[in-house]
């Protein structure tokens, strides 16, 4: 006759060693998620060094260290063993894939800054294939592009002008938007001058054109603002009535910047003693400076 308790023994046994193996998958994926998941691994070997500092306090401190770092199942197994025997891993073991910042910046996830297709990115990352770490590891954690790497592609762009010697590039090369190109158009540049109280109008035909025709930031200083005669010859302006004349070599004296057009009061401040003649006429009505021939009050 078999025992009454055998066979709750029996279902007890079953029931604990259920238990066990539940236990045990819980607490193996648990295991798996710290390893996978968890920058508390990371931390074990790295809390005192200054790129987990600079990640703690930057801008992907919510990112998890494995979302960015991936490791092949061998430096896993190797890191695992390591982490068991409460050693450092030995050599490299977590490098950053090429796919890791698309990931999130190429998703079209409205919780990241979405770069796909923005100028400056389209440019460097679909255009030349350059990765991303590149530019944005050089800070260590901290992600966000120093100057000193744009310089290594291209080496001689340092700032002439003093006031702007100290901005980033992208002060001025705007990355993020869709517009063609990195060059600054009028509206990069105003963005900034606009918000300084600085306010360059311009009028007539020239209201077309882009700052950096005349403005060259990158030129060694002293050179950074376009000589006139670098678009306006000099054999062109000796075709150009008073322009011929020696006297009238400083074009700023009459032509004020961003405006141009040089009126009665540019002549006045060298011809004051001749305003009585003028009637009231405006000086150019007589005195031509687009090529008619020179009056005869200015011989040649």
């Amino acid at each position: 006759m078999r025992r009454p308790w055998s066979r709750n023994a029996k279902t007890l046994a079953g029931g604990l060693a259920g238990l066990a193996v539940f236990a045990l998958v819980m607490g193996a994926l648990r295991f798996k998620r710290y390893v996978d998941e968890d920058p508390r691994l990371c931390a074990t070997c790295h809390r005192a060094s200054p790129e987990f500092a600079l990640w703690m306090g930057g801008s992907h401190r919510a990112v998890s260290c494995q979302k960015c770092h991936h490791s092949t199942p061998e430096q896993g197994l190797a890191m695992l063993r390591s982490f068991l025997a409460g050693k450092k891993p030995k050599g490299k073991h977590a490098d950053v894939e090429v796919g890791a910042c698309a990931s999130c910046h190429f998703s079209h996830d409205p919780r990241w800054p979405q770069v796909g297709g923005s100028r400056g990115h389209r440019i460097h990352v679909e255009e030349k294939k350059i990765a991303c770490v590149r530019c944005h590891a050089a800070s260590m954690h901290g992600f966000e592009p120093v100057a000193s790497k744009c310089q290594e592609c291209h080496p001689g762009h340092s700032v002439g002008v003093e006031k702007m010697a100290g901005l980033h590039c992208f002060a001025c090369h705007e990355f993020l938007t869709d517009e063609p190109g990195l060059r600054p158009t009028r509206r990069d540049c105003m963005r900034c001058h606009t918000a300084q109280g600085i306010h360059a109008p311009m009028s007539g035909s020239e209201a077309k054109m882009e700052c950096a025709t005349c403005h060259k930031p990158h030129r060694p200083k002293g050179q950074t603002l376009a000589a006139c005669g670098e678009c306006h010859t000099k054999e062109a302006m000796a075709k150009g009535g008073l322009h011929a004349k020696a006297v009238h070599g400083r074009c700023l004296d009459c032509h004020r910047p961003h405006v141009w057009t040089a009126d009665a009061t540019g002549c006045a401040r060298c011809h004051a003693q001749a305003s009585a003649h003028a009637g009231g006429k405006d000086c150019l009505a007589c005195h031509s400076f687009q090529g008619a021939p020179l009056p005869r009050l200015y011989p040649p």
